[in-house]
């Protein structure tokens, strides 16, 4: 065949130039399909020779420069058990930081949320360990979100997001497990963790004090409670009545009352003293009986000064928001009270809000007075647990009703229900001691002698009583002698009897001793005018403390630990001690029969 022949065959029965760039393309088009997938199959590799050289040491959140910036942080953590999110926020509102996880409690958050933004300013990316979302799992970095994990879900990580106050995220980071120092390498600076920014799928490691980024409760607020100092408190009174309530057929509630004592002590804080002011003891029928310590009886100073302290080391453990109805000195009124459902609220944590208005605490209640005046009332109601960092006591549906279960359990995790409320006692404060104000100076008896004091009008001179003259006793007339007469010779005068020095110089006497005395008038005046007013400052004082305390308080009533309660809610049996063998009193010897 010759060659022409040969073309036109291949061209009649073989492939056309159309059909060899149709295969061309097929197979550069195949060989891209085999690439992409080889290397969809090899992400590690594609990690370290694209990502890794572009993130290391470079910032995990180069946005993230500012950390004044932040308004706003949400923390949201997944218990593997339940298969629940546990969702912690704090959020500046209308000017105030507040804690929506707990009702909006107040957060003392300022310096918390600019240090756990801190911690994420300019946070270098010290490695790439994974661009896979199915490494996820391994690293612990799975996005804890509501709809795509579920129990028994593992490698679930913790959400940490920062937001602006516009709303805008500076950063969204999901913290994962931490990781183990290989042995023998130098474990100096922070614990370095796992991490990945949420919405993207490479894992970094990173150095990260996750301390910042704690949701315990206590952490982000005032802990302080009464804010008082131990070496202000000059009065106790304690009240060891418990209260308990029962249900009629009906449904309605009894409220029974069982009385032990009350107490009544104040502190002298020159001598370090206790002293016991008054003692009813209620016997059968709660019948109240006052009496006083025996020979061989004594106050339990280290209890009482462990009161004291314990006063102001009472932390906040949680906190429950109080119900609508009950003024800020828990006064409750009618329509609280025909609330059903309210009261039966407060009755399963241990208060009884009645008719009057008061309200009774289930295991007594312990009233503080101090130095300015300010007195706190303290009422306890019953034990609950605290339910972890996220939720407490305050998420918890309804407190146990019986105190053996609850010293059960782990009492890392007891805590007491309390209400606090401040009132002002005026009682409490030291009276001004005001001098007493000197008579004023008794007038001389010979009113010659007197001069005008400073201020005071003259005398009136007094009138002169006519003298008998020579001339008169002659026979002659007056005039005669001792003034002018008709020949115009002046008559011989008589000299007075006081013008002599020794009556001048006791008239300047009892000027000076007249002056002297409205001096210190004056000055007793004025200092009992300047103790006044300092008393009545200390009163408006003591008044607005009470305000400000009342106006913390108002909206909630809190759960603190029951390590501290016991400390607080003693009995007479705490206060009251035997005095030591030593101390107790002589029997006195029988007398010598005759």
């Amino acid at each position: 065949m010759t060659g022409g022949a040969r073309s036109d065959a291949m061209e009649g029965g073989g492939m056309t130039a159309a059909g060899r760039r149709t295969l061309t393309f097929l197979a550069v088009g195949l060989g891209l399909l085999a690439t992409g997938a080889w290397l969809q199959m090899r992400p590690a590799l594609r990690s370290r020779t694209v990502t890794a050289e572009m993130a290391e040491g470079k910032p995990l959140f180069p946005e993230l420069t500012d950390a004044s910036k932040a308004a706003s942080l949400e923390i949201v953590s997944f218990d593997e058990d339940t298969a629940t999110l546990a969702p912690f926020k704090v959020v500046k509102s209308g000017g105030v930081w507040v804690l929506p996880s707990h009702q909006n409690y107040p957060a003392d958050a300022k310096d918390q949320l600019a240090a756990a933004a801190t911690e994420l300013v300019e946070r270098p990316i010290v490695a790439v360990k994974s661009t896979s979302p199915g490494d996820h799992e391994l690293y612990g970095v799975k996005e804890p979100d509501a709809e795509k994990v579920a129990v028994g879900e593992t490698g679930v990580g913790q959400l940490v997001e920062i937001r602006d106050a516009s709303g805008n995220k500076l950063a969204r980071l999901i913290i994962g497990k931490e990781f183990k120092r290989p042995a023998g390498t130098d474990a100096a600076g922070r614990t370095l963790r796992y991490v990945r920014r949420a919405g993207q799928d490479p894992v970094y490691l990173v150095e990260l004090d996750t301390a910042k980024f704690t949701t315990k409760f206590d952490e982000w607020i005032e802990k302080d409670l009464l804010k008082l100092s131990p070496w202000d408190v000059t009065r106790l009174r304690i009240d060891d009545s418990s209260w308990s309530v029962a249900f009629a057929p009906d449904g309605s509630p009894a409220i029974s009352r069982t009385r032990t004592s009350e107490i009544d002590l104040a502190y002298d804080d020159k001598e370090g003293k206790w002293s016991l002011l008054k003692l009813v003891d209620f016997g059968k029928g709660n019948k109240p009986e006052e009496k006083p310590l025996t020979a061989d009886e004594e106050l339990a100073t280290a209890k009482l000064n462990d009161l004291k302290n314990a006063l102001a080391d009472l932390s906040i453990v949680d906190v429950v928001r109080k119900p609508a109805g009950l003024s800020a000195d828990l006064k409750a009124d009618k329509k609280f009270t025909d609330d059903q459902q309210a009261v039966l609220s407060l009755a399963g944590r241990g208060f009884f809000p009645i008719d009057s208005g008061e309200m009774l605490a289930s295991s007594g209640e312990t009233v503080v007075g101090m130095k300015d005046g300010v007195e706190y009332l303290l009422r306890f109601g019953n034990p609950t647990s605290v339910a972890g960092e996220e939720g407490g006591a305050a998420a918890a549906a309804e407190p146990p009703a019986d105190e053996a279960d609850q010293a059960a359990g782990d009492k890392d995790k007891a805590g007491r229900y309390l209400f606090v409320s401040a009132r002002f006692n005026e009682g409490l404060l030291t009276k001004p001691e005001l001098l007493p104000l000197p008579e004023a100076a008794d007038k001389p008896e010979a009113a010659e002698e007197k001069k005008p004091g400073a201020g005071e009008a003259e005398e009136k001179k007094p009138e002169e009583t006519p003298q008998e003259t020579p001339a008169a006793a002659a026979g002659g007339t007056p005039g005669d002698e001792g003034e002018t007469g008709a020949t115009g010779e002046p008559g011989e005068q008589k000299p007075a009897a006081d013008a002599g020095p020794d009556s001048l110089a006791k008239a300047d006497e009892e000027e000076a001793k007249a002056q002297a005395a409205i001096e210190e008038r004056r000055r007793i005046e004025r200092e009992n005018r300047l103790a006044q007013e300092a008393y009545d400052e200390k009163v408006k004082a003591g008044q607005k403390r009470v305000r400000e305390l009342n106006g913390r308080f108002a909206d909630w009533y809190y759960v603190v630990s029951e390590a501290e309660y016991a400390k607080i809610r003693l009995g007479r049996a705490d206060v009251i001690q035997a005095k030591p063998a030593d101390e107790a009193p002589a029997v006195p010897a029988a007398e010598p029969t005759p």
